[in-house]
């Protein structure tokens, strides 16, 4: 039987180990700790973080690269009650020039969760990001109040809306577009966005865009130029859309996945294609003009 004097010294010395373990854990460099994590993520995209300065539990990134795109800086701090759900809990601060995003990130072994994401980008990140065939121009602001992904299921919530203000798009000049708002959702493991401009907005654009991480994608937009829209736009939309008995244009973008490439491998990526039935060939006229979109 321990006496008393040995029961204390005993739990003195254990209270002292644990306090060493825990110093420990907060000052164990996140270098480190990310060549421990990085092979049980799992992540849909190649995740690079450049350098990464600071211990585990608060530190910095940059920059950045994602599928080989660098997209700025990440500061983070640890949130230390994620442990109690098996998650690795982060508040995240993105930062790239003037441009600043912040939000809350739960990282799971095949699973990833963001809520209250918040703030704004230049929307020409977004054509870099994403190899976009057209110049964009305006701002991006986020309003996410979350959104879950599944390596097994694809995306399994989403809720919140993107505002592109003062938008402009085209190639090789851009053109005002107007102003507009996406609804998030996540039907079938995909990211949708529902898409709709403000009544003032040169171009009227109503429909929906979801891309899934197996690769496919989809793009289905009602789009219509009003009376004080650019001609050069109108010019744009006979181009690269069928124009509908209601004098609006249809544009439909899709691709199954199926033979998608894997950017994270290095492997090129495969051309955009329209569907035939919406396609609309290129008038000689718009080869000559001073600035149209492409698809």
């Amino acid at each position: 039987m321990m006496r008393p004097r040995a029961k204390q010294i005993a739990g003195a010395g254990a209270l002292v180990l644990a306090a060493y373990l825990v110093t420990l854990g907060l000052l164990f460099p996140a270098s480190l700790a990310w060549r421990l994590a990085e092979p049980r993520l799992n992540l849909p995209f190649a995740l690079d973080p450049g350098t990464l300065s600071g211990p585990v539990w608060r530190g910095q990134a940059g920059p950045v690269r994602v599928n080989g795109q660098d997209v700025g800086s990440v500061a983070w701090r640890w949130q230390p009650g994620s442990l109690l759900r098996g998650r690795l809990g982060l508040a995240l601060d993105w930062q790239a020039g003037p441009d600043r995003l912040q939000g809350h990130v739960r990282l799971g072994r095949g699973d990833a969760a963001a809520r209250t994401v918040r703030g704004e980008l230049d929307a020409g990140r977004l054509q870099a990001w994403f190899d976009l065939p057209v110049l964009l121009d305006g701002r991006v602001a986020l309003d996410i109040g979350r959104i879950r992904w599944s390596a097994d299921a694809g995306f399994q919530d989403a809720e919140g809306a993107l505002h592109w203000t003062e938008a402009a798009a085209g190639l090789p000049r851009t053109m005002p577009l107007g102003q507009y708002r996406a609804e998030l959702d996540a039907p079938d493991g995909s990211l949708l966005a529902r898409i709709e401009a403000s009544p003032e907005s040169p171009l009227d654009v109503r429909g929906t865009a979801s891309w899934h991480p197996s690769g496919s994608h989809r793009l289905d937009l009602s789009l219509r130029s009003g009376s004080q829209a650019d001609p050069a736009l109108r010019s744009a939309l006979d181009a690269i859309a069928r124009r509908q008995p209601d004098g609006s244009h249809r544009l439909l973008l899709e691709d199954s996945g199926s033979s998608m490439a894997n950017p994270a491998a290095g492997q090129p990526r495969p051309s955009r294609q329209v569907s035939p039935r919406d396609a609309a060939p290129v008038s000689p006229d718009m080869e000559d003009s001073e600035a149209f979109f492409l698809p």
